[in-house]
């Protein structure tokens, strides 16, 4: 099965939305960009804040939003207000927003294209409920843990999932060490996903 991935660039913004055998019929945008579809204007009680980027070396925090379209997809939105309207992330269709695997992952980030160009790096999205722990990948072969919110999906959702929400360390980003992939593991610890990302 093929990687389908997507960029967006607004002013020094990328992101990058991989959603294997599901990221054709998405949409990824940047902040204050238009969208026909889908609908990114959703009502009241279709948005929530899931998860947080924790502030690290003089980078703001930010909140990882879930949102429920009235044409049928689940977004998800890096934000730095906790709303859809300034947020970065993309969207899948509600009905499978994994597109069968056990994770959506996006990445934006500041700066590049060099990795050590970059101010800052997040990892978001969603894991399958399953899914007991998450890590990410490094250039170097090292792996960082990310930590899979608490928080429950279900009422914007309609089923659970394990959001997350995954700062680059600043010391990874100035040494060159950048996100390779996101991997997600089971009970017992063995890798059942993972979905490859990258910068530059």
């Amino acid at each position: 099965m093929r990687l389908k991935r997507t960029f967006v660039v607004a002013g020094a913004v990328c992101i990058a939305g991989l959603a294997l055998g599901g990221i054709a019929s998405g949409l990824h945008r940047a902040a204050g960009t238009p969208s026909a579809t889908p609908d990114i204007q959703g009502n009241a009680g279709t948005l929530e804040q899931v998860a947080a980027f924790a502030p690290e070396g003089g980078r703001a925090a930010r909140q990882l939003v879930l949102q429920r379209t009235p044409d049928g997809y689940l977004c998800v939105w890096d934000s730095p207000d906790g709303t859809a309207d300034h947020g970065v992330g993309g969207c899948n269709p509600a009905a499978d927003p994994l597109a069968g695997h056990k994770l959506f992952v996006s990445l934006a980030y500041d700066g590049g294209p060099a990795v050590t160009a970059v101010r800052d790096a997040r990892l978001s999205g969603l894991a399958a409920a399953d899914v007991a722990s998450a890590r990410v990948l490094m250039t170097d072969g090292s792996t960082r843990p990310i930590l899979l919110s608490p928080r429950s999906t279900r009422a914007v959702a309609g089923k659970d999932y394990r959001p997350f929400a995954y700062r680059v360390r600043r010391d990874d980003l100035d040494r060159g060490i950048g996100p390779v992939a996101v991997l997600v593991l089971d009970a017992r610890g063995s890798v059942i996903d993972r979905q490859v990302t990258g910068i530059g």
